[in-house]
């Protein structure tokens, strides 16, 4: 059973015990030693937030305190609980039982253990199709005892989104319950760059700026759809200011604000009414709750993440963009970002991507992965880059591919 989580256990014998059922990355935390190791506690929260977590404790009170001292320093993380039921005995290497007289994750058998992982809900992946990684497989790829490697195990780690301090054990120890030998010579081969669109992309389509005014207005004055038709492309500087610098940070606000108020006065709305709604403008359209991400987004993020693509946000939008993409989940994903209302361009202006190609190191090789035919494939284009659209209802001729949904890509990008 090869599981994509990170598996938690008690002891050294319950990781034994369960290497023998399941392929993956096993920790322990040496019973309450756990407490005294912020090196590991550090190592379960990164590795949490990327692959998730299984916590597989004993079913005596220690397993539980240990269990809930888990959940409480690696908040973030998605956290899957392993229960296994309460049966009386004593471990064969073992003098006497343990105090409360149950048999512990080492003494039970297989198939209660892996029922339990199925319980919790394990992830299970593709076995392996390759070779299990060693000590000179680190030397031979140049991360390890070689001139330079120090540097190039960090950019690799930074890559794939893993601590950059790792012994050289738990180097092994983590890359090879992940990857075979093949998958992590691919990944240190060059790749390119993916540029994201947040928008439409990662996050399902909504209309976020009218449905936020639209809620503090008086309702029966004007027709919904009416009001809608005067909101088509106006107010937002990428449709007022093409391929001009464009306001940045509060003087992008201001600007946005002056003119929705303008089109609400000449809706015949009181300057009351339009008060209210474009002063509620800011917090409702940079609230989290109102951004939902495809169900695909972040497995797909983080599945190419793993395979050693890096990804860089670029996004027409609001100065706030970045704390909404934390808060939604996607920051671990992210080398870096760009955003038009921080930097004063917008797409599908050429600046803006050669920013965001700086920001990425000037990579010889990027591709825009968007949902836009304009802003994000011919801005790409425009730019001397490739382009990929998502979500795409018909093909575009000047995109190199497109795709139905985010999860086609892995089979795009192989």
């Amino acid at each position: 059973m090869r599981i994509r989580e990170l598996l938690i256990v008690e002891g050294k014998y319950d990781a034994a015990k369960l290497s023998s059922l399941v392929d993956g990355l096993i920790l322990t935390t040496n019973g309450f030693s756990i407490y005294r190791d912020p090196e590991k506690r550090a190592l379960i929260r990164e590795m949490g937030k990327k692959r998730g977590i299984i916590i597989l404790t004993d079913s005596d009170a220690a397993g539980f305190q240990l269990r809930h001292y888990i959940q409480n320093f690696a908040k973030g993380a998605s956290i899957k609980n392993a229960y296994i039921p309460a049966v009386e005995g004593k471990e064969k290497r073992k003098d006497k039982p343990s105090k409360e007289g149950t048999l512990g994750v080492e003494g039970l058998p297989a198939e209660v253990l892996l029922n339990a992982l199925r319980r919790a809900g394990a992830t299970e992946e593709q076995p392996r199709t390759g070779r299990r990684l060693s000590y000179t497989d680190l030397y031979r790829l140049g991360i390890s005892g070689t001139p330079g490697s120090a540097e190039r195990r960090r950019e690799l780690l930074s890559l794939i989104g893993l601590p950059l301090r790792l012994s050289k054990k738990a180097l092994l120890e983590t890359l090879d319950a992940g990857y075979t030998y093949e998958e992590l010579e691919a990944i240190c081969a060059q790749k390119p760059v993916l540029l994201w669109d947040f928008h439409g992309t990662l996050t399902l389509p909504a209309d976020d700026w009218f449905d936020a005014l639209w809620e503090y207005l008086p309702q029966e004055k004007m027709p919904r759809e009416a009001l809608r038709e005067r909101f088509h492309h106006v107010c937002m500087p990428w449709w007022t200011m093409p391929g001009q610098h464009t306001p940045t940070g509060q003087d992008w606000w201001q600007y946005v604000k002056d003119g929705f108020t303008r089109l609400l006065n000449d809706c015949g709305y009181s300057p009351a009414e339009v008060a209210r709604a474009v002063g509620k403008l800011r917090e409702t359209v940079s609230d989290p709750a109102r951004h939902q991400l495809y169900p695909d987004a972040i497995s797909t993020l983080a599945e190419l993440q793993r395979r050693g693509y890096r990804h860089v946000l670029v996004s027409n939008n609001f100065p706030e963009l970045w704390q909404v993409a934390e808060a939604l989940g996607l920051a671990p994903y992210f080398s870096a970002h760009i955003v038009s209302a921080q930097v004063g361009w917008d797409k599908p202006s050429p600046e803006i991507f050669r920013l965001a190609l700086e920001a990425a190191g000037n990579p010889k090789q990027a591709i825009m992965i968007g949902d836009n035919p304009v802003d994000d494939v011919e801005g790409a284009r425009g730019a001397g880059l490739r382009a990929i659209l998502v979500h795409a209802r018909k093909e575009t001729p000047l995109a190199e591919a497109s795709c139905k949904t985010l999860t086609e890509l892995l089979e795009l990008l192989r």
